[in-house]
């Protein structure tokens, strides 16, 4: 931080790439935080600054995908959430990582980077890049990056058991903001949190990782804004390593089946009862499914394809019913699930005390040459009018 502060007040000749070097060399504890440098010249990071003009290059993120490539055991191997999640906490990286792979002859992997500008159209976004050349010649790319909403103050990694953390949220974005933690093996709490105010949170109280939410709400929906873990008084666990597993794609039917299992699974773990399937929006529900499954893209609502399930389900049932809406992009149904259970805004939806039935609908990507991914979609519904009923010649 001295090292920062004086070259900002023009006491220091040291240039980015010295002064990064400086700041690697002298030991420090983890933090949580981003941490944009530029990236060496003439190098496989500055291609990927290069070519994706928005994105700023973030060494939390760049170790992120280092712990990623380094857990893959077989070239093969595809990323599972369990491991892209623990490498970006670990890193303290603050915000929603995303992780690509490709395997190739060594040429620069431009089909990722296609990939990205499709999701993060005119979006700031991080990046963080990683590479390993096996002895037959082909080369394993990693690229992680995260479009970045909201910026944190600087946080420490790893805490004393009772210390107390401040939280201070620097974000343009309009709506109301809501701080979530998920402590180890306890419910979810929902605290206060206005932008640029120092959050002070104590709620850490037994020793583990606690996952913190910022979540910004909006009219019709919420977005995450940042997500992270601190760890109290222990030490993270390893990043799992990745096993190869065979390639055949994931049956969308069964998919649904071992969803709605382990959404009832994690309601009895919460005291609460199970939720019935609802089978006269299951079309409905589906179809938005297919709908991202074909654009490549998540969203409650899409322009041009879609008005989002609520509005189609008010045309094919009456009374209309009340909706607690998650949608996820995985390429298992563990992984999706695991995705929403891991974002205490969302597993709250899943959690939600009111509700007695749920429709979930899931569709395969339709993509060649890459596994293919599934795009889910659950709906958990209360009817506080009445069960719907179908509209006739509907």
């Amino acid at each position: 931080m001295l090292l920062l502060q004086s070259c900002a007040a023009g006491r220091s000749s040291l240039g980015p790439d010295d002064l990064q070097l400086a700041m690697a060399a002298k030991p420090r504890d983890p933090e949580v935080r981003f941490r944009p440098f530029p990236p060496g010249e003439g190098s496989d990071d500055a291609e990927l600054a290069r070519v994706l003009p928005d994105a700023t290059w973030d060494a939390g993120l760049d170790a992120a995908a280092h712990a990623v490539l380094g857990a893959i055991v077989d070239q093969r191997a595809r990323l599972s959430t369990a491991t892209t999640s623990a490498a970006a906490a670990r890193a303290g990286y603050p915000g929603q990582a995303r992780f690509l792979r490709l395997l190739n002859g060594g040429a620069f992997p431009h089909v990722l980077v296609e990939a990205i500008q499709t999701q993060a159209i005119g979006t700031p976004i991080d990046v963080g890049l990683a590479r390993r050349t096996f002895g037959d010649g082909h080369v394993l790319w990693v690229i992680g990056w995260s479009a970045r909403k909201a910026d944190v103050d600087p946080l420490p990694r790893n805490i004393k058991l009772d210390d107390a953390l401040p939280v201070r949220v620097t974000t343009d974005h309009p709506g109301r903001l809501r701080l979530f933690v998920t402590p180890p093996g306890g419910p979810v709490e929902e605290l206060a949190i206005s932008a640029e105010a120092a959050r002070w949170v104590d709620v850490f109280h037994t020793p583990g990782e606690y996952r913190l939410e910022v979540v910004g709400e909006r009219p019709n929906n919420s977005v995450v804004l940042l997500l992270f873990s601190v760890y109290v008084d222990a030490e993270p666990e390893p990043v799992p390593r990745l096993a190869w597993h065979p390639r055949s794609p994931p049956d969308p039917l069964l998919a649904e089946e071992r969803l709605y299992e382990a959404l009832n699974e994690a309601r009895r773990d919460h005291g609460l009862p199970a939720v019935h399937p609802f089978d006269m929006f299951r079309s409905v529900v589906r179809e938005h499914s297919a709908y991202m499954a074909s654009a490549g893209h998540l969203g409650h609502t899409l322009e041009g394809l879609t008005t989002g399930v609520p509005d189609r389900a008010a045309k094919v049932g009456h009374p209309q019913a009340e909706f607690y809406e998650n949608v996820a992009v995985a390429l298992t149904p563990d992984d999706a699930h695991a995705l929403v259970s891991d974002s205490p805004g969302h597993f709250r939806n899943l959690l939600c005390e009111t509700c007695t039935h749920v429709t979930i609908g899931v569709a395969l990507e339709p993509v060649l040459g890459r596994d293919p991914r599934l795009f889910v979609t659950w709906e958990l519904m209360r009817f506080p009018e009445g069960m719907p009923r179908p509209i006739p010649n509907r």
